[in-house]
């Protein structure tokens, strides 16, 4: 009969990609980095909201658009409310989302810290192992580099495991190793023979704090 151990890793990212564009005041390309604050301009019903970055060396800004010309009834109201008291988590989901960031350059390496609890099972005699990933903020890191980081194996040994079906989504489908996670992934890993493997996965585990009910 297959015991299963449940985990949970929290992704969180530090180190914010600063964009590197034309600066207006000092007229040549500069980093901008988040001032952590939006700005919201009204039409009738219309709605324009942005992102406000800071010239590094002279503070100048640049606004990086969220959505423009939106209506008010599109809008969630835990968006708009997020939007208007600048909440510092609406804030890091926007500055760590490179998607359609306009840049010409990129400064600073993004590095992410992963958070991992157990919250079910024993590292003694699991056979399946059960992976729920959190990550509200969007991170830049490919699934099998976050694996292979945090498990303590090869991405070729997670590949082989994957082909041989020791590796997939929740939902049963493949895994998609080389994107970034999403909120709410959910890993398994099956082992039948694998024992060196799993050696290796519980040389990983046993550090990760227990969570109790």
């Amino acid at each position: 009969m297959s015991k299963s151990l449940k985990c949970v890793w929290t992704l969180q990212p530090e180190n914010p990609p600063h964009p590197i564009i034309p600066c207006k005041s000092c007229g040549v390309l500069k980093p901008f980095t988040p001032s952590g604050k939006f700005r919201l301009n009204a039409n009738g019903t219309k709605l324009d909201a942005w992102l406000i970055y800071k010239c590094m060396t002279c503070d100048a800004t640049w606004n990086r658009p969220i959505f423009e010309r939106r209506n008010r009834k599109q809008i969630a109201p835990d968006l708009l409310e997020a939007l208007q008291i600048n909440c510092p988590e609406q804030v890091k989901r926007y500055v760590f989302d490179r998607t359609g960031l306009p840049a010409i350059a990129m400064q600073g390496e993004t590095t992410t810290t992963v958070h991992k609890q157990i919250v079910e099972g024993t590292l003694q005699d699991w056979t399946d192992l059960e992976i729920t990933v959190n990550a509200i903020v969007p991170v830049n890191l490919r699934l099998d580099r976050l694996l292979a980081q945090e498990l303590g194996v090869s991405r070729n040994a997670l590949k082989q495991l994957a082909k041989h079906g020791g590796l997939y989504a929740g939902n049963g489908q493949t895994l998609q190793l080389k994107k970034p996670p999403k909120d709410g992934t959910l890993i398994r890993v099956q082992l039948s023979a694998e024992t060196a493997i799993k050696a290796q996965l519980n040389s990983a585990l046993i550090a990760i704090e227990h969570v109790r009910s």
